[in-house]
């Protein structure tokens, strides 16, 4: 079982896809006045069905249909666990959430990947093709998919759900503002369906640790007699609560985002070359390959960056930050690729 890379938390960290802003003054004053209402002495409120509620309002769904977790995190081993069993195969994209492969093998399961490479054509019809060969018991991969950025469309989705409407299905939406792009509203429709949700990315507490899943009322039903009590701390519940009020917050931070992410892939695009491809996203990051990868974790090294690098291949994943630590991004890039015009 491999074991899942913590990241470094030194210098300018564009590694672990957070939000490169921090709350702001207006949201911790609130949040300050709210902690003498916290009773520190008492368990969390098992349903947390204040925040169920909030995040409802938010997404426009019952409450009934939610439940959240110690980070949506939380979710997939509880998913994996109720669903696999020893032998039992889960299908996912590759490359995906390391996640998925460490509680797969947690319980004795296989992993059936279907190889999806960046800039490759996805093809729905032979995703469904190869799960049905493998005779397949759970569905589950990232949408926006994380390394690459890919992202599917509900009716690729559709397509998939209805192939397999006998097993379960979860789409794993940690990066959905940032494609603006989600199933949520069809997991009325489909009762095998099970969306993924966090408020780690574009509300930017990861530090909280708060996701949930969403599905319908039946079924949810069902899943919370495996959820272990008081999974979201009284601290945690209290912030969500208040984040989610102000979501415009979040809405206004992604539209930024968005916009840093195509002005960065942009002006990157302008080094590439034989020894270096950069991939379109529909997340808070950037994806590429480069024979000269060494060189280019060792540029953003002396301008104190941080960005995930994965081993073994020449790949590599950058957050996109803020507008300053971004400019940094593309100077790094300018240094190794320097035949190339920075924009």
């Amino acid at each position: 079982m491999k074991t899942y890379e913590v990241n470094q938390t030194a210098g300018i960290l564009l590694n672990a896809n957070e939000s490169p802003y921090p709350l702001p003054a207006s949201i911790r004053e609130e949040i300050k006045a709210c902690i003498d209402s916290v009773a520190f002495h008492r368990y969390p409120e098992d349903s947390a069905k204040a925040l169920c509620d909030a995040y409802a309002n938010y997404s426009n769904i019952k409450s009934d249909q939610i439940m959240f977790g110690n980070g949506s995190d939380e979710m997939i081993g509880l998913l994996i666990s109720i669903y696999i069993q020893r032998g039992k195969r889960v299908y996912t994209m590759q490359p995906d959430f390391s996640m998925y492969d460490y509680y797969t093998a947690m319980h004795e399961g296989i992993m059936i990947p279907y190889r999806c490479d960046a800039g490759a054509k996805f093809s729905v019809s032979d995703f469904i093709a190869y799960g049905k060969q493998n005779a397949v018991d759970l569905i589950l991969f990232s949408n926006p998919n994380n390394p690459t950025g890919r992202c599917l469309s509900p009716s690729e989705i559709h397509q998939i759900l209805d192939a397999f409407s006998d097993i379960p299905v979860i789409i794993d939406e940690a990066y959905g503002e940032f494609a603006q792009v989600s199933v949520v509203a069809d997991t009325q429709k489909y009762d095998h369906l099970i969306v993924l949700r966090t408020l780690s990315k574009a509300f930017g507490i990861a530090a909280l640790r708060c996701g949930c899943m969403i599905t319908n009322a039946a079924l949810m039903k069902r899943i919370r007699t495996y959820k272990v009590p008081y999974n979201v701390n009284s601290l945690t519940q209290m912030i969500a609560e208040i984040l989610l009020s102000h979501h415009e917050i979040m809405e206004a931070n992604v539209k930024q985002i968005i916009g840093q992410r195509e002005q960065l892939y942009e002006a990157l695009q302008a080094f590439t070359t034989s020894d270096f491809t950069l991939y379109p996203s529909h997340a808070n990051f950037l994806y590429g390959i480069t024979t000269r990868k060494r060189e280019l974790l060792d540029a953003l090294k002396q301008r104190h960056i941080q960005i995930r690098n994965y081993e073994n291949n020449n790949a590599f994943r950058i957050t996109i930050g803020t507008n300053d630590e971004n400019a940094l991004v593309k100077e790094a890039f300018a240094e190794v690729f320097p035949h190339k015009e920075v924009l």
